[in-house]
């Protein structure tokens, strides 16, 4: 599959896996919603959600290690429509006020994220090498 439809089927998805590295476990997997914003992809921090601890641990693993990969895929009982898409990235996080045009892109692609106090921080994948698999019928 060509970098054009990886970027398609990953715009199709509305929720992927981030993997993070956690410095003793490996990998950490988390599901995430997420919208594309030029050549990154960005995905939110929630400000609405009681946590255990202030900073997550994704964020904790990105600031330790800011290599990640995003996983987006397509299941079906008909195996003609399976795909999968892999973005590895590097990641950053910064504030929504720094990145409006983050905010937007979320916003655009999911409701919840209308409300300007949604978002605590943004993560912000950089993304550099895309792969996919899509079954062909």
């Amino acid at each position: 599959m060509n970098e054009q439809e990886c970027w398609q089927l990953l715009n199709s998805a509305r929720s992927a896996v981030l993997g993070t590295v956690h410095e003793q476990r490996g990998v950490d997997a988390v599901p995430v919603v997420f919208a594309e914003r030029g050549d990154d992809l960005v995905t939110p921090v929630d400000r609405v959600k009681a946590k255990a601890n202030t900073t997550l641990q994704r964020v904790r693993n990105i600031e330790a290690d800011p290599r990640c990969v995003l996983l987006a895929d397509h299941y079906s009982d008909d195996w003609t429509g399976l795909w999968w898409v892999r973005a590895h990235c590097r990641a950053s996080v910064t504030a929504p006020e720094r990145a409006p045009d983050a905010v937007a892109a979320l916003a655009a692609r999911y409701q919840a994220y209308r409300d300007p106090d949604a978002i605590d921080r943004l993560i912000v994948l950089r993304v550099t090498d895309l792969a996919g698999w899509r079954a062909q019928s």
